[in-house]
């Protein structure tokens, strides 16, 4: 195992800590932290048997192990966004319909304090 892959291995092991210790305290959801999760286990894989990215790599036509796993890195960032994306849209959309109930509730009320005065 060299220097490196030693390096990788404990910075992936802080990492898969940092997550867990922050689903623990409650400051983000286990549906969140999921994809991270499988992010740092992928990393203590990879550090663990480092011929599997050089395997993948020349599977698939990569010249450099490297750039292989800059563009695996890339593509889990993307589904990341991607995922947060939709994550944001659907909040977007019940903090909408929230504000809409709510509004309507005030009024609701408002017109029952009016009657109640007159």
């Amino acid at each position: 195992m060299s220097v490196l892959s030693i390096v990788m291995l404990i910075a992936s092991i802080f990492f898969l800590y940092l997550v867990i210790r922050n689903i623990n305290k409650n400051n983000i959801l286990f549906e969140q932290a999921f994809m991270w999760i499988v992010i740092s286990l992928v990393m203590i894989v990879i550090s663990i048997f480092d011929v599997i990215p050089v395997y993948f790599a020349g599977l698939l036509g990569f010249e450099l192990t490297s750039n292989f796993l800059l563009s695996l890195a890339i593509f889990f960032l993307l589904v990341i966004a991607f995922l947060q994306t939709l994550t944001v849209s659907k909040q977007k959309e019940q903090i909408k319909h929230l504000v809409q109930e709510l509004s309507i509730l005030k009024s609701h009320v408002e017109e029952k304090e009016e009657k109640n005065e007159g």
